[in-house]
């Protein structure tokens, strides 16, 4: 057993190795904004979405139509929505990629992938809630059996992702897997209920990078949180030359993370570091919270698309039953909506896209 947050004892699964709690809430900080940060490539994939349960292995599935990926280039598979067929409790998630044949491809394909629940808000956003987001980076999330996160019968699933094939072999018929563990509605013990989060210094429908001028440099987002409740971890994303990411409480006057990458010589950020707060970080709506992302450009010119600046995590509601609806009628979720959209449409090809030119970072 380890201490949980507000005193509560989080069991470990047994059928996991036994970790310090730093390594078992890890999981729960993978950097949950991978997906909100690139533009859209070529549009593929219109097709309907698959949501099944695979009663073998004890997961729901998501899977995506094809998408064919040519040689040196990028696909998008367009946002496709579908409704969750069982209820439960999901812990964590793995994302595979698989061709017409159904073999496995390899991870680096995966560009980002992110599902959301239409019907959610975020936290801090009043955008749609981001249940996933996974990059070919990210690593297999797996989380104890007495935390997890609430998924009911009928709910809303909406996938989109990117692939970016560097190589110079084409792929057909890709298809996105993501796989859910997932206790059943009728388990004998309910979890805890935890509810991803994530925050950008961008604001919603501006793009998620912006140009980065030489020198040292800042960008921050304020807002507050829609509910109460405590932060289990956090983790976050620069790109190259970020010297740092850091989440405030303005109101109390507090530094709740400070994030300091780890880098390579020539400033590409190979790691950020993820925090664990193993009896959680009390966040409420009458407080005003900053992100701000630091930068140091040392090229002496500005880099088109060259910042970026994202956090993400885990909470724990004060109330479970009462996590907001998002409100159709804000400008924030009009936008989010708009850039998700299941119309094949409403999106752009890859060159009108604004930061396509630069290449993935």
């Amino acid at each position: 057993m380890e201490p949980g947050p507000r005193g509560l004892r989080i069991a470990i699964d047994e059928r996991q190795p036994l970790r310090p709690a730093s390594a078992l809430l890890r999981p729960l900080v993978p950097v949950l904004c991978a997906a909100a940060w690139a533009a859209p490539a070529s549009a593929q994939g219109g097709g309907a979405l698959r949501v099944y349960v695979d009663r073998a292995r004890g997961e729901l599935v998501i899977e995506s139509a094809p998408v064919e990926v040519a040689a040196s280039a990028h696909a998008q598979v367009l946002p496709a929505q579908a409704a969750a067929p069982v209820g439960g409790w999901l812990h964590g998630y793995t994302v595979e990629l698989v061709d017409a044949r159904g073999r496995t491809l390899p991870q680096r394909l995966l560009h980002h992938a992110i599902v959301m629940v239409p019907n959610r808000r975020g936290l801090f956003d009043p955008i749609m809630l981001r249940l996933v987001a996974a990059g070919h980076e990210t690593p297999a999330v797996h989380l104890p059996s007495l935390v997890g996160y609430r998924l009911r019968r009928g709910d809303p699933l909406r996938l989109a992702a990117m692939l970016a094939n560097e190589g110079n072999t084409p792929f057909h018929g890709v298809r996105v897997r993501v796989r859910m563990p997932l206790k059943p509605e009728d388990a004998w013990l309910h979890p805890i209920a935890i509810v991803p989060f994530s925050m950008d210094v961008m604001p919603t429908g501006t793009g998620r990078a912006w140009d980065l001028p030489p020198g040292r440099s800042h960008r921050s987002w304020e807002g507050r949180p829609a509910v109460a409740g405590r932060i289990l971890g956090i983790g976050g994303h620069l790109h190259r030359y970020g010297v740092a990411l850091r989440l405030e409480d303005l109101t109390a006057r507090t530094v709740l993370w400070d994030g300091r990458p780890v880098r390579r010589a020539d400033g590409e950020v190979v790691r950020m570091p993820t925090h664990t707060f193993l009896r959680g970080v009390p966040v409420r709506p009458d407080h005003l919270y900053r992100l701000t992302a630091e930068y140091d450009n040392p090229t002496g010119r500005t880099i088109p698309g060259g910042g970026m600046g994202a956090a993400g995590g885990a909470v724990i509601p004060a109330d479970p039953t009462r996590w907001p609806a998002v409100d159709p009628r804000s400008r924030e979720f009009q936008l989010d909506l708009r850039a998700n959209s299941t119309d094949p449409a409403a999106h752009a090809p890859m060159g009108a896209m604004p930061g396509m030119h630069a290449p993935p970072h």
